[in-house]
């Protein structure tokens, strides 16, 4: 992260939150031996929720070939503040309560600012 001031539990920096235009994610998401389909399951029941928010641009996540267990993730929203209205929804909420219990490691998040937006 580029900022050390960061809202919803550390996981958003305030820069990004404060944008005006596009703000995009990319990370990985490793889950406890297990857990996967939970978490498939899970991811699943979100997705059409969220690419039915306002400011949704961009949302998928896919498993990584390479190393079991873990979900790859990228998320593009018009602004910071579709992002922080998308994280405040009551779904998303019960999404994030439910993660402790299926991750092996905390989310890696990756952000970014589109060229050209």
């Amino acid at each position: 992260m580029t900022t050390t001031e960061n809202v919803t539990d550390g996981l958003i920096p305030a820069d990004v939150l404060a944008s005006q235009t596009a703000v995009a994610v990319y990370g990985l998401a490793r889950i406890k031996p297990g857990r996967e389909e939970q978490f498939r399951e899970l991811v699943a029941s979100v997705i059409p929720q969220v690419r039915a928010e306002a400011g949704y641009e961009q949302y998928a996540v896919h498993a990584a070939n390479a190393e079991p267990g873990a979900f790859a993730f990228y998320e593009r929203w018009e602004s910071g503040a579709a992002l922080l209205a998308h994280v405040q929804q009551p779904f998303m909420q019960a999404y994030f309560a439910q993660l402790p219990d299926l991750l092996a490691a905390d989310l890696e998040a990756h952000w970014l600012t589109p060229v050209g937006a």
